[in-house]
This record gives structure tokens, sequence and C-alpha cells, in this order.
């Protein structure tokens, strides 16, 4: 959803919902992401535009082990500033439309790394031992 800038004088309550389907194709730990519903307030004062924001959204993200699908809830605040000042997270432009700068905040407010309950499960190759010509180098080199 976009915003006329001249719209925003008074604060302004959010309650808008993005589909972000289409945006993560490129990003290969998201498998699924559902709607993204964003509220809060907006307000424009000395050419500077004030976002406080509730975002939550449930992506399905892929095991770090196991590659399965993980549910993850995620529900988070952020406190933006558009502008050109200092201060400013952002370049304030009009029409003002929040759905780039909000798939952002979805992407670094995700985990790094997840895993699946089965996971722990998982067994990785032993570490083999040394042909037994090395292994006298093998515990050298171990002290």
């Amino acid at each position: 959803m976009t915003w006329r800038l001249h719209d925003l004088k008074d604060p302004k309550p959010i309650d808008v919902s993005y589909d972000f389907t289409d945006h993560i194709a490129q990003i290969p730990d998201i498998i699924e992401i559902g709607p993204t519903k964003v509220t809060g307030e907006l307000h424009l004062a000395d050419d500077e535009l004030r976002a406080h924001l509730h975002i939550e959204v449930t992506p399905i993200l892929a095991c770090a082990k196991t590659l399965k699908a993980v549910s993850y809830p995620m529900s988070f605040d952020v406190d933006m500033i558009f502008g050109d000042g200092p201060d400013a997270d952002f370049t304030l432009d009009d029409p003002f439309d929040l759905k780039e700068v909000v798939f952002g905040c979805v992407i670094s407010e995700k985990p790094y790394v997840i895993y699946h309950p089965d996971a722990r499960d998982v067994h990785f190759d032993k570490e083999k031992a040394p042909h037994p010509a090395f292994a006298d180098l093998d515990k050298a080199s171990k002290t």
C-alpha cells in the first residue's frame, strides 16, 4: 500500500498485510512465507516521516541440517525515520511505500540458522582413524 505525503500530516494509523511470496525466490532458506501483518503509526513532521511498526509473520524455513520445513512465528517492533537528515534510516519518497522496507526487516530478523526437532538425531560421518603409517604423526600434531 502506498501513501501520499500530504495524507500523512496527522498521525496515521496503519493496518496492512503484505504478500512476499514473489520475493523469496532468491532466498534459499525460506521455503514459504505467509501474509505479513503490519500495524502501527506513521507521523510526518519537519520533513521526516517517523514509522512505529509492529510486524507479524510466520515463514517456513529450511532446517540447517536436514532441510526439513520449520515454521517460525515472528513478532517484532521497528522504529524507523524516513527523510534526508543525518538520523534518517531511509530516504523519503512521495508516494511512500513500506513494502520493500518491511521485507528487509523480516529478512534481517529471521534467524540465520534454525533446526528441525529431528535434527538432533542426524549424525555426520565420524572422524576416521589415520592410516597406521601416519598414526604417530597424527599424535604429534595434537600435542
